[in-house]
């Protein structure tokens, strides 16, 4: 979800060549460079849908995802502006619907208040579990998680589970 220029996504797709893998991202010139390097790295399996995540979600058919990984969204830092973000209740419940049973969701952010935010939004949130780890080293595969590694920023990551049917 929000894959923006495709650097993660291409990248992951080019490590796990066997699974199919879809790219959402609202913005059109950002999808065009995340399919330029799905093509420049001949990616069969890789699709950019330029659309708003939210519509997508509501779109997909129950437990039909392995995992989605949502790394660094827009965290709408201000008190007033946080509805705006994408990891909130109705979202997350159209994320737990459509993972599969034992699909799981990864999630990372720079900003404790979100992480915050999330962590407890999935473990309100019936059928999910959270995971005793975060996605691991997959979040610095991004160009955002690269660049904060190396200003020593702090990167808060969860990963969660959906429980059986």
């Amino acid at each position: 979800m929000g894959c923006g220029n495709g650097h993660f996504l291409a990248a992951y797709c080019a490590d796990h060549p066997e699974v199919a893998y879809l790219g959402v991202e609202l913005k059109s010139k950002r999808c065009l460079k995340a399919v330029q390097k799905i093509e420049r790295r001949g990616l069969k399996r890789a699709f950019i849908l330029q659309a708003a995540a939210e519509q997508v979600l509501e779109a997909l058919p129950d437990s039909s995802v392995d995992r989605y990984h949502i790394y660094f969204p827009d965290p709408w830092p201000k008190a007033r502006h946080r509805r705006r973000r994408f990891l909130r209740g109705e979202n997350l419940a159209h994320l737990r619907r459509t993972l599969r049973p034992g699909g799981e969701l990864a999630f990372a952010t720079d900003f404790l208040d979100y992480f915050l935010q999330a962590k407890l939004l999935c473990i309100l949130e019936p059928g999910l579990e959270l995971l005793p780890a975060g996605p691991g080293r997959d979040i610095f595969i991004s160009v955002y998680g690269e660049f904060l590694a190396k200003k020593g920023r702090t990167v808060h990551a969860l990963a969660a589970r959906r429980l059986g049917p």
